[in-house]
């Protein structure tokens, strides 16, 4: 069974493209390295500039699990970090 999630996130007035800049890189590290990764997407909303959505999916919840305290997911939450203009919202699927 997989484990899907959304995340969306707010991110601050004009930082769209740098946002995406310092994202890219880290999201593909998580791709290549986190065990279990079928998909870890970012995707814009075409008609707010300021939101965000992540999409995920996992293999098993065990991965899920060690993703969360995985060196790419830390690298992930340092290189959006500072563009993050408020909570983000998370929702998890079973499929």
């Amino acid at each position: 069974m997989s484990i899907r999630l959304t995340v969306q996130l707010p991110i601050k007035e004009g930082e769209a493209e740098a946002f995406e800049a310092a994202a890219g890189p880290a999201l593909a590290k998580v791709k290549a390295e986190d065990k279990g990764c079928e998909m870890y997407d970012l995707f814009r909303s075409v008609d707010d500039p300021t939101r965000y959505v992540m999409v995920e999916s996992w293999a098993s919840e065990e991965d899920l699990e060690a993703h969360k305290t995985s060196a790419a997911m830390g690298e992930v939450g340092k290189a959006i970090g500072g563009f993050i203009a408020g909570a983000p919202v998370m929702h998890q699927y079973e499929a």
